[in-house]
């Protein structure tokens, strides 16, 4: 295998844990910089926008520029202005995940609006507010996940993610959703360009065979399996991957 022009990095699981470095990620991050590899991250991640992820990696030392980052929130708005233009949309998103969506016109409930958007679940998604989602489903608003992961890793263990509300949704109302978070295609597009690649001179690193690797590989990318996160949980059969290593430390030192 040639070495890769780029990476681009799934950020829980690979970088960190709940916001804690996973050790010797920093360092390698530094190392792969250095010797010339291009890096993006890419990441379902709803909650944060670009500008705050860029500052708390690089509070871990990691110096990764906002644009060089992709989040589900980021490539969603994108989505939103180029393909829904001057819809109403209503957005069941975390607060801080809503600073990507400048120019964007929200709408406080679901019967206002052209658009549904969901992004990562907390506790706000009643029965009463997802039965108001669903109802503005029935009366032809499109759904568009910001992602449909079905679980994450956290510092107390793994979480439910948004999957099975867009899935559940899906099923209540008939419909299809829009997805543009991983696994679509296009996402992977957005994060090899974002380092200035094609997909074929890119590798994605991640800690989900199912979410991150397969779709890349589908695409062209060469792909690394992480033990980190999620890692752990996947044994790959000959040919699923091109490396599967401990951590970035040691995908670095292979590198």
């Amino acid at each position: 295998m040639q070495r890769p022009k780029a990476l681009v990095l799934d950020m829980e699981g690979v970088l960190h844990v709940d916001w804690t470095a996973l050790p010797g990620a920093a360092h390698a991050v530094v190392r792969l910089i250095e010797a010339g590899i291009e890096l993006a991250v890419l990441t379902n991640t709803t909650g944060h926008s670009r500008a705050d992820i860029a500052a708390r990696l690089q509070a871990m030392g990691m110096p990764l520029a906002p644009e060089r980052i992709v989040t589900a929130a980021w490539a969603t708005a994108e989505h939103l202005r180029e393909h829904e233009a001057g819809r109403r949309v209503y957005a069941l998103v975390e607060p801080s995940g809503l600073d990507e969506f400048a120019g964007i016109e929200l709408v406080p409930t679901p019967r206002e609006a052209d658009v549904i958007v969901l992004g990562g679940p907390d506790d706000r998604w009643t029965y009463a507010l997802l039965g108001s989602v669903f109802r503005a489903l029935l009366e032809g608003a499109p759904l568009v996940a910001m992602q449909s992961n079905r679980w994450w890793t956290t510092g107390a263990g793994p979480a439910l993610d948004a999957g099975m509300y867009v899935t559940g949704l899906e099923y209540a109302a008939g419909i299809t959703a829009t997805v543009i978070g991983k696994p679509s295609a296009a996402i992977y597009r957005r994060a090899c360009a974002q380092a200035g690649v094609d997909p074929a001179a890119a590798m994605m690193v991640g800690d989900d065979l199912e979410s991150d690797l397969r779709p890349a590989r589908e695409l062209g990318m060469a792909t690394c399996l992480v033990r980190t996160g999620k890692g752990a949980t996947f044994s790959p059969a000959p040919g699923d991957v091109d490396l599967h290593v401990d951590d970035l430390a040691a995908l670095a030192a292979v590198l």
